[in-house]
């Protein structure tokens, strides 16, 4: 009975770490920069989940259609796909915690890595979306992928303690300028 105790635990252990929501390291804004393949700025066009089979099982995929309204970095035609993990199709929902979920008509500014298939193609998976939202003024404004007000790529990957003090979210052109800004000071490869 004593052999099999150990092995009992380290199964309730294992069993314990992977019952956690997901947990991200939030990336630098020079990290998202440099390990993103693609920036571009987009609206959803189209959100729609599928089946996809694998050789051991099935899963459900969302794929989301981008009208690409301004490339930073990289190379993309003027609509792209992206796929996500999970999705709800029917009845059925397949949910991975924390993925972003996106709505047609919806601006973000995306941080697409490099990997062909991934969880999240996003860098940092959900970090790799920021939010855009015209003001009542008419101005482009950036949020975070939670719709918490950016106000500036310092605060990108800092925890943010809870402050009195309301941030005015960054306009989308001061994001386009340091990315580019950030690009241009980056060492050639």
């Amino acid at each position: 009975m004593r052999r099999f105790l150990p092995l009992t635990l380290i199964c309730t252990i294992v069993t314990a770490a992977t019952a956690h929501s997901t947990s991200v390291v939030p990336p630098t804004f020079e990290s998202l920069v440099s390990r993103a393949g693609t920036i571009f700025v987009g609206e959803v066009m189209d959100v729609r989940a599928e089946w996809e089979s694998t050789a051991q099982d099935r899963s459900i995929i969302t794929l989301v259609t981008f009208r690409v309204n301004d490339v930073w970095k990289g190379s993309v035609g003027p609509v792209t796909q992206l796929e996500f993990l999970g999705g709800t199709i029917g009845g059925l929902s397949m949910v991975v915690e924390g993925m972003p979920r996106f709505t047609p008509g919806q601006r973000d500014v995306l941080f697409v890595g490099t990997t062909a298939r991934a969880v999240s193609p996003l860098v940092g998976f959900m970090h790799g979306r920021m939010r855009v939202e015209r003001d009542v003024n008419g101005v482009d404004r950036v949020r975070t992928f939670d719709g918490r007000p950016l106000g500036g790529v310092a605060a990108i990957g800092v925890p943010r303690a809870p402050s009195p003090v309301v941030v005015a979210p960054m306009r989308l052109s001061e994001l386009a300028s340091a990315v580019r800004s950030q690009l241009s000071a980056a060492p050639r490869r």
